[in-house]
């Protein structure tokens, strides 16, 4: 069973309540949606770069325990 590391869940863009004052109610409803888009894809590109740096690390150790092994096998012939 896999650890979870990160939990995304989706939202939902347009559901907002639109104050009583708004005359123009289609044009509220898409200024409201794409702000809410922009920010899931802000989130995206976070994670994305956590996932990025940790996959970075874990290649970078990766090649480190490789150079390591390649020195000892060097050694032993």
């Amino acid at each position: 069973m896999p650890l979870v590391k990160r939990n995304i869940e989706p939202r939902h863009l347009c559901h907002t309540v639109l104050p009583r004052a708004i005359k123009n109610e289609l044009e509220c409803v898409t200024n409201v949606s794409l702000a809410n888009v922009i920010r899931q894809l802000s989130s995206l590109s976070k994670y994305a770069e956590d996932l990025f740096g940790e996959l970075f690390n874990e290649a970078h150790s990766f090649s480190f325990r490789v150079n390591s092994l390649q020195e000892r096998i060097f050694v032993l012939m």
